[in-house]
């Protein structure tokens, strides 16, 4: 086990959480989730035996950076899942939030609304930044592995990976679209001057009709981002701090989440920060394992 990094282990109980729902609700298609979530188990431990058998460039670029396919794979699964379980068709769960959003802050949807109106160049950027959102991730890890900073990296991916997961039981715990899909009619001032129209279609053809509003998910992983480029490498954080933030703004600015759905992911961000460092550092100081074999130790 100890062959395992702490990012391993963050989607082996994911999978172990999301299997024991899979049990307990018995979907259709029940031992295809089953079956899905042991070729990722197989995947991890084959991963794992390669890297320290074979070592060299393929197999640690392999090891550290599956994870991006095990989460998309992720995402994708609780698009058939979440309904199965947990069904949101009569939208109460958006109902409750919109509701929260009016009682905490009055008519905020309106107050933006307008402002996007007023300016649409504004509008576009925060699109861009919306879409920042998955280069930020790559970029701040990205240095880290040219930089051959095996143990941060480590570190910055099993964070991350604590933060998609949490996002993602919350995406089963509270299953809300968010306003985007909510709300009958996208206004057009949310469609900015050249860049929104176009970069919101594309949203919608990848994304689909999820249930990925509470928490955001965006938010949290832009926030987690932030503080962990602070961390590693300030360069870094000087690159995407700011199209970082701008991600957040964006959540609610442009209609995708509730400003509750935000504020949820500021409340997460501690625990996937402070839970993914502590576990990563208590998992490899122990085992003497604080530095993988460089690609041309091999």
């Amino acid at each position: 086990m100890k062959k395992l990094y702490a990012f391993d282990l963050v989607i082996l109980g994911y999978l172990t959480v999301l299997s024991a729902i899979v049990v307990a609700a018995r979907p259709e298609g029940t031992a295809i989730y089953l079956g899905y979530h042991a070729l990722v188990v197989l995947m991890i431990f084959m991963l794992s035996y390669a890297h320290r058998r074979f070592g060299g460039r393929f197999w640690t670029f392999c090891r550290h950076w599956y994870v991006i396919l095990v989460v998309l794979a992720a995402f994708r699964e609780l698009h058939y899942l979440v309904p199965a379980v947990h069904p949101f068709d009569d939208g109460r769960f958006d109902r409750v939030l919109a509701s929260l959003d009016r009682r905490w802050f009055g008519d905020i949807d309106g107050a933006l609304l307008s402002a996007a109106a007023a300016a649409p160049l504004a509008v576009d950027l925060l699109h861009l930044c919306y879409w920042f959102y998955f280069a930020s991730m790559l970029i701040a890890g990205g240095v880290l592995y040219a930089r051959e900073r095996w143990e941060s990296l480590r570190e910055y991916v099993t964070v991350l990976m604590a933060g998609f997961y949490l996002s993602y039981l919350g995406y089963l715990l509270v299953p809300a679209i968010g306003p985007h899909h909510f709300y009958p009619e996208r206004p057009p001032a949310l469609d900015g001057w050249a860049v929104g129209r176009h970069t919101h279609a594309a949203l919608m053809t990848l994304e689909w009709r999820m249930p990925d509003a509470f928490p955001s998910g965006h938010a949290l992983m832009s926030m987690l981002v932030i503080c962990l480029a602070w961390r590693y490498d300030r360069w870094t954080f000087r690159a995407v701090a700011g199209p970082a933030l701008g991600c957040v703004i964006a959540t609610v600015a442009l209609r995708y989440h509730y400003l509750v759905d935000v504020l949820a992911s500021a409340a997460l961000l501690p625990v996937a920060l402070w839970g993914g460092t502590v576990l990563h550092r208590w998992w490899e100081r122990p085992c003497g394992n604080s530095q993988l074999p460089t690609p041309n130790s091999q």
